[in-house]
């Protein structure tokens, strides 16, 4: 008899247990408080990086006379960015305006800097940025800089920091019909 009530008293103090553990959880949930993972959380500074390594693998041309080609600046940014957003610039055909740019004003373009700005960290783990962009376009004859801004959605995808979406606003470079 002492062996069955220790029985029932280990089953119920376990019941006990996970009972309270799952309300715990459900309770964590509904208050959108759900604990964020060490290696999930994302510094601005590991952000700024990915995002100038990005832009400089996708607007960097040295030699407008013979830019990369559309494949070689897709293959150069693929590791910056979601799939689902590699895919999505795939079909923008957004990898063909920096070289389109540079060959048209016969000028090469180079990163000079990149600046974010956190918005919001989103609940699926993300976080918003708004950023501005700094290119500078140049020949031996002159040069000048532009400033481009955008927004941009970062995550950890499989312990690394993806670009997830990049929206930007068109700029007006001289001697260029048309936005960039």
């Amino acid at each position: 008899m002492a062996t069955i009530k220790k029985v029932l008293g280990s089953l119920f103090l376990f019941v006990l247990i996970i009972g309270a553990s799952a309300c715990n959880k459900e309770v964590v949930k509904e208050n959108g408080e759900e604990p964020i993972k060490e290696e999930n959380v994302i510094k601005v500074e590991e952000a700024e990086k990915l995002f100038r390594d990005y832009y400089t693998a996708r607007y960097s041309i040295k030699d407008p006379a013979n830019p990369p080609t559309f494949a070689e600046i897709a293959d150069n940014v693929k590791e910056y960015l979601s799939e689902d957003e590699y895919d999505a610039q795939i079909l923008n055909r957004d990898y063909s305006k920096p070289s389109l740019v540079a060959k048209e004003i016969n000028k090469s373009i180079v990163v000079q800097d990149v600046k974010l700005e956190e918005q919001s960290k989103n609940e699926d783990g993300t976080i918003d940025y708004t950023y501005t962009t700094e290119f500078k376009i140049y020949d031996e004859n002159s040069s000048k800089v532009y400033e481009k801004e955008g927004e941009a959605t970062i995550t950890t995808i499989d312990h690394e920091l993806k670009v997830t979406r990049d929206w930007s606003r068109g700029i007006k470079i001289d001697g260029l019909d048309g936005g960039y």
